[in-house]
């Protein structure tokens, strides 16, 4: 045997070792993926499991979904509540749009507040909502500004308005949803002709009417 296939034959041993070595040392949260991955559900879980203890919130999260995806809606929510109490934002986000679609109107605001009080505008709508659901309008308005150039938050930010009496800005906003935008503003659109309808403004329902 010479030199060069002695080097080559222990080049693909070395390889090898360095496999079954990386094989041998996956970490639990990799294990449970590929588990997963192939449907063996519970020994993914107990790997999940064993993971979370090692202190991955990812694991939560991964194993949260899971549940989910295996229509076990509790336990899925059970391992959400753990992530976001580590402090794990998408975790939180999950729970309040869990909440917002149960009615839970106190938690949404107890998962995004404190999101969105650290300067995310991406929950802003789903905030205000919630705020606008539970009749705290003022709330609802000091929420929805920050992120007040989206179409969708304008829709609710002119009803928190309206509600609180201010027609001008309920009108402005609604206005600025269905002028300013090319799609999204439907709500504002139907919210804009039952204004102009209520005030007797017919020159004005007649203009926006088929604008949209």
């Amino acid at each position: 045997m010479n030199k060069h296939t002695f080097l080559g034959i222990w080049s693909l041993i070395s390889v090898a070792i360095l496999f079954i070595f990386a094989s041998c040392n996956r970490s639990n949260e990799d294990k449970a993926d590929s588990l997963n991955k192939d449907g063996k559900t519970e020994e993914a879980i107990s790997y999940y499991q064993l993971a979370i203890k090692e202190g991955s919130v990812e694991a939560i999260n991964k194993l949260a979904l899971l549940y989910s995806n295996i229509h076990q809606p509790e336990k899925a929510k059970q391992y959400y509540i753990i992530a976001a109490e580590k402090g794990d934002k998408k975790a939180a986000e999950t729970l309040a749009n869990i909440s917002l679609r149960d009615g839970a109107y106190h938690d949404v605001i107890t998962y995004l507040k404190p999101i969105v009080d650290a300067g995310d505008t991406t929950q802003v709508y789903a905030l205000g909502s919630a705020f606008v659901k539970l009749k705290r309008y003022n709330e609802a308005v000091q929420i929805l500004l920050k992120n007040k150039d989206n179409v969708y938050v304008k829709a609710i930010l002119g009803e928190a308005y309206y509600e609180l009496g201010d027609l001008n800005n309920a009108e402005k906003y609604w206005k600025s949803a269905v002028y300013n935008h090319q799609s999204g503003g439907i709500n504002s659109y139907n919210k804009l002709l039952d204004l102009y309808r209520q005030q007797g403004r017919e020159k004005d329902y007649k203009k926006l009417e088929g604008a949209y």
